[in-house]
């Protein structure tokens, strides 16, 4: 008979072989469905990721697994790790298991097409071109939710994948306070009408590869690992990791907004930087990624505007610029800072300011939970996205292309993955607190460029643990309490206190 700890091994093998497919799927045709396939590959493309997602799905269905986990689960030589381990697996396998075959390889190609789909409707404004593609889509999640499970609300089972634990019951709570005080502080502001804080005006104009050098020389200074990862250009931004030996990074660029692309890229180092931290030791495990996309979500956050919108960065980035440029281009720290917290009235939720970012976010969130509970129809959305719109920030897309059609998630297959963005908010700022507390003044840390320290608090309190412990547990082991909106309200109420003289 085979001992406890050979039937260990041979488990992390077929772990392993399960790790390669994701990889293969995930790190390298999907990255390279995003930057460098032509167009007429979709057709087959699509295929090649059903292929890979049915292996996938087979291999966690197989009689040989659930025997593996009949065995492993509640055994009493398992360590903390081996617990935590076996509990990631049942909570990523039933998410599969639990959707009948079909249905699933179904729903992989149509998510492979509907991305190309989303994609030419946005470039063309065309609601209707995508429409079709939109209602199999959330007709899919309204079954998914049915064979996942919930108390209260389906959406529930939408959030709980993204983020386990979190419920619409949880979001209203935090949007009780959160949201009356982002519409007040939105207001005040407004009324203002200070002309002297543009919109991000100030950088010079840069093409792609000038701006994608750019991005390689600060991302060096702040930590990313270029031997183990790399930056390209692509249409929407995102990060790609299934090892911490292999992180890519995709961003979108516009030549008339350098800042544009310098704050996407920025979230997507955080994320990259957290991917790479992550202990190798985990990898077979499926413990060797991060667990919850709301943490990572909140990490990308905290280095795009804690960081980025920071004064300490003001100073950081335009020394820095004046090293990239050869002095050929000179910035005040203050006016960068001043720029790029100005608060406007964007209806493109990538090109939305600090402050209005979660009035974005929740617009989305309701919509989401409108249509999951069927109190919306999808032809109804360009309508009542631009009404929200001009409810909650007072300005009305100009197009279906930079309001409706602006996101890639739902054509991507990520329903209900925006709240996560709430939550990331919320622990961007809760974390920066407990540096502030733990390192010194994060500030004076981020204008010296000390971006080794303030990683290595991260790596030692969040990154190096991967998914051995849920986001729950690493924020309040971390900070100290449980995940709070009120560190971000007095985050957002200091700050723009300080930039509006309110």
């Amino acid at each position: 008979m085979i001992g406890y700890y050979n039937k260990l091994a041979e488990f992390k093998k077929l772990i392993s072989r399960i790790e390669y497919l994701s990889y293969t799927q995930n790190s390298l045709i999907y990255w390279d469905k995003l930057t460098y396939m032509p167009p007429g590959a979709i057709s087959y493309r699509a295929k090649v990721l059903a292929f890979l997602a049915d292996e996938q799905y087979r291999f966690m269905s197989s009689a040989e697994f659930n025997s593996y986990m009949a065995y492993f689960d509640h055994h009493k030589k398992n360590d903390a790790l081996t617990k935590s381990m076996i509990a990631q697996i049942k909570q990523s396998a039933e998410y599969v298991r639990r959707i009948p075959e079909d249905e699933y390889q179904a729903y992989i190609q149509l998510i492979a097409v509907s991305e190309q789909v989303w994609e030419e409707a946005k470039a063309k404004c065309d609601f209707a071109l995508f429409q079709p593609y939109l209602e199999k889509i959330f007709s899919t999640f309204k079954s998914f939710t049915k064979y996942w499970g919930y108390e209260k609300d389906p959406y529930d089972a939408l959030l709980n994948y993204y983020e386990p634990g979190l419920t619409t019951e949880t979001i209203d709570n935090y949007l009780v306070k959160l949201k009356p005080f982002l519409i007040d502080l939105y207001s005040q502001i407004q009324q203002l009408n200070r002309s002297s804080l543009s919109s991000c005006e100030i950088l010079p104009v840069m093409g792609g590869s000038s701006q994608k050098a750019l991005w390689e020389h600060l991302l060096k200074k702040m930590g990313f690992s270029f031997h183990t990862g790399r930056v390209d250009i692509g249409s929407h931004p995102t990060v790609l990791a299934n090892s911490p030996d292999d992180v890519r990074i995709v961003n979108a660029y516009r030549e008339d907004n350098t800042v544009f692309g310098l704050f996407n890229v920025m979230h997507s180092a955080g994320k990259g930087i957290y991917q790479q931290s992550i202990s190798k030791d985990l990898l077979g495990t499926f413990l060797a990624k991060v667990p919850s996309f709301a943490l990572e979500e909140g990490i990308g956050r905290f280095y795009e505007n804690i960081i980025g919108r920071s004064k300490g960065f003001a100073e950081f980035f335009t020394r820095e610029l004046s090293v990239f440029s050869g002095g050929s281009h000179l910035l005040s720290a203050q006016r960068f800072y001043e720029d790029v917290n100005a608060v406007t009235q964007a209806p493109i939720r990538l090109q939305a300011d600090e402050l209005t970012y979660l009035l974005h976010v929740i617009i989305r969130y309701e919509i989401e939970r409108d249509l999951i509970n069927d109190r919306l129809k999808v032809s109804d959305l360009p309508e009542v996205w631009n009404q929200k719109y001009q409810e909650m920030l007072g300005c009305t897309p100009a197009n279906d292309g930079e309001g409706v059609l602006q996101d890639i998630h739902w054509a991507a297959g990520y329903v209900g993955y925006f709240p996560t963005y709430l939550v990331a908010n919320l622990a961007a700022a809760q974390l920066a607190t407990a540096i502030d507390t733990s390192c010194g003044h994060l500030d004076d840390l981020i204008a010296k460029g000390d971006f080794a320290a303030i990683n290595q608090w991260l790596k030692e309190n969040i990154f190096t643990y991967g998914a051995q412990y849920s986001t729950s547990q690493l924020l309040k082991s971390a900070s100290g309490s449980s995940l709070s909106s009120q560190p971000y309200m007095d985050y957002l109420q200091k700050k723009y206190t300080e930039v509006y003289k309110l």
